[in-house]
């Protein structure tokens, strides 16, 4: 007997079962590393082994010293465009289905970019790249 395929929409609980199961599998591995972390860490803190690992060599100065502002601007700088590539990425991937939905989704495209290209267009204007002034 041939049994019919019928592609009735997924209710929502069945359309987040795999993210639900992904996120359990990730709490059980994170708990898992810090069981197993308690048991095979260091027993006994002795003064060399709370100290700051650096490669090897041996901490100079003090973790309180202060750090340039433009150090904090390169790491917003970075997550800025590291934000820009994971949203942008699936939209590219996508842009065949996307532009068949309807123009609702890449005008948010558009808004997200015009926001995008304003922000770097300041960050020339005041110079947030430049090191040296």
């Amino acid at each position: 007997m041939e049994t019919a395929v019928t592609n009735a929409p997924l209710s929502a609980v069945e359309a987040m079962l795999p993210m639900i199961a992904m996120l359990g599998f990730a709490c059980i591995v994170a708990g898992g590393a810090a069981f197993v972390g308690r048991f095979l860490g260091p027993l006994k803190l002795t003064g060399v082994k709370v100290l700051p690992y650096e490669c090897g060599i041996k901490p100079t100065g003090n973790a309180r010293d202060r750090v340039s502002v433009k150090y904090y601007l390169v790491a917003i700088l970075f997550l800025l465009f590291d934000l820009e590539a994971a949203f942008l990425l699936p939209v590219a991937l996508s842009w065949n289905e996307l532009v068949q939905v309807g123009p609702i989704i890449l005008g948010l495209v558009g808004f997200f970019l015009f926001f995008f290209v304003l922000g770097l267009w300041y960050e020339f204007k005041v110079k947030a790249l430049e090191w040296e002034r």
